[in-house]
């Protein structure tokens, strides 16, 4: 998709659709009065018959008849001047681009408008616009052939104009690269965890991470720890999750330099990245197995927020942490009862074969604290119990630091991502205890299956280094459409990475 910035009267700009923001009680001014005048008072018309308010959500489609250069004209309502905020408008810009894709249009313009009164800035306005065309564009069908059971290909969203009738400043540049490269982030990650488990193999993601790290401009330098290497060190986490596999078993290190050098402050991320996973013998059910592919969408989320934080240039050092394995029957695999000592040293007792996920986090993110991170955030589709909170509308947060937190909760709001911060109740770590190691994979039957597994990972963590655990389960994809997300997977906290990493740099 090509993105461009213009300077000239809205009027004639010639554009397959124009899309143009209306504030709730103001349809007699501003762009839509001027367009209003010039069809002859059909705007005005239209709107009374579709009751077109303005709503926060609302669309209206509209063809000006020759009163401007431009084909079509949609109208999306952004609320009241003095309510509108970032959520309303990423709601509002939801909208219209659905209603562009739905009318098969493929070159939009999007009209700055006047946002005084507001406590949105020009720069956001951007930086929204760039991001949501593009993940509301995403189409997951890259395999279906056209003609097949009468399939047809839907037209890509080819170009997006930023109209201004004044000179497009820098920082609003800057922000529509800025929402360019996240939303292309985004993409990636969706990509990623909607490959089948037999093209995307942990081998093949160890090759998009060398590839993530050649294209850095050597920002990023990628270290991959093989099975051999592995042993050498004591990851028997990694290694016992991935032995069953005849696929090969990885850990990934990705360290991010920024162009100004390093910073005191390296943050770490970690991401699961079980690129399938049967359940191992204690083999999940056929429902339950069929989305296992996606089973890697934190590692997904880590790599391609890395891709952005380099392309971003972030003042900020980053390091990312990866362990591609397969959780797979054989005469290998691991087996319920079976004693490990981790990467750490802990003794943990297989309690689940299914409960793989925190085994390989353990172990990275005692390598992780290694090799010198400041503080550690944790994502993995960890639990099906995180559904039972959240259903798929937030991701749970889990930590031993609540200022930190605060900060990634937060993050997560600028940039349209829920998180519910759930408390750690200390009665249920001991659920965690084993009888002949220091702990077991699972919780057991304690109804709290999420916190418990937070629990675990909390054991590597420590407490001393601010620690954050996302369990993405019930949001990194869904059966539906939900907000900018499409059916399948989600790309779910790649901007929430990203937007984390901006704001330490700006702590510089």
């Amino acid at each position: 998709m090509k993105f461009n910035t213009t300077q000239r009267g809205f009027a004639k700009i010639d554009t397959n659709a124009l899309l143009i923001a209306a504030f709730e009680g103001e349809t007699e001014s501003g762009l839509f009065n001027h367009l209003n005048t010039a069809s002859g008072g059909n705007v005005k018309a239209q709107c009374e018959l579709e009751k077109f308010t303005a709503a926060v959500g609302q669309t209206m489609l509209t063809y000006p008849f020759g009163a401007i250069a431009a084909k079509r004209a949609i109208f999306f309502g952004v609320g009241k001047r003095s309510e509108l905020t970032t959520a309303k408008l990423r709601k509002a810009l939801v909208a219209a681009f659905k209603l562009a894709r739905a009318q098969k249009i493929n070159e939009v313009t999007v009209a700055e408008t006047t946002l005084s009164g507001t406590k949105v800035s020009a720069a956001q306005f951007a930086e929204l616009a760039a991001t949501v065309s593009l993940l509301v564009d995403y189409e997951v069908n890259h395999n279906k052939t056209v003609g097949v059971l009468g399939y047809t290909a839907r037209p890509e969203l080819e170009e997006v104009r930023y109209l201004s009738e004044h000179k497009v400043g820098t920082k609003v540049r800057k922000s529509l690269a800025k929402g360019r490269i996240v939303a292309q982030a985004v993409n990636y990650a969706r990509d990623l965890s909607n490959l089948p488990a037999g093209e995307l193999t942990p081998t093949a993601f160890v090759e998009e991470a060398k590839r993530v790290a050649a294209e850095s401009g050597g920002l990023i330098t990628c270290k991959v720890l093989s099975p051999q290497e592995l042993a050498v060190i004591g990851a028997q986490g990694i290694i016992n999750v991935g032995k069953g596999s005849d696929e090969p078993y990885y850990l990934i290190e990705l360290v991010y330099t920024p162009p100004t050098g390093a910073t005191q402050e390296v943050l770490g991320y970690v991401g699961k990245a079980v690129c399938f996973d049967s359940g191992g013998y204690d083999l999940k059910p056929a429902d339950g197995m069929r989305h296992m592919k996606r089973d890697m969408s934190g590692g997904g989320a880590v790599l391609s927020a890395m891709q952005a934080i380099a392309n971003l240039q972030l003042p900020i050092s980053v390091k990312a942490y990866m362990a591609p394995v397969e959780n797979m029957v054989s005469g290998r695999a691991f087996k319920p009862g079976d004693r490990i000592r981790m990467l750490s040293g802990i003794t943990v007792e297989v309690d689940n074969t299914d409960a793989e996920g925190r085994l390989t986090l353990g172990d990275m993110i005692t390598y992780a604290r290694n090799a010198g991170v400041t503080r550690i955030v944790d994502v993995a589709t960890l639990t099906g119990a995180i559904r039972q909170v959240n259903s798929d509308v937030a991701a749970g947060l889990f930590s031993n630091n609540d200022a930190f937190a605060r900060q990634l909760k937060a993050a997560g709001e600028r940039v349209g991502e829920q998180y519910e911060h759930l408390t750690m109740w200390p009665e249920l770590r001991d659920f965690n205890k084993a009888e002949m190691s220091d702990l077991k994979n699972t919780g057991g039957p304690a109804g709290a299956g999420a916190t418990t597994a937070a629990w675990f990972v909390r054991q590597f963590a420590g407490e001393e280094l601010p620690w954050i655990h996302l369990d993405i389960a019930s949001v990194a994809f869904r059966d539906r459409e939900f907000g900018v997300d499409p059916k399948g997977s989600t790309g779910f906290s790649v901007q929430t990475l990203v937007e984390l990493a901006a704001e330490f740099a700006k702590k510089r």
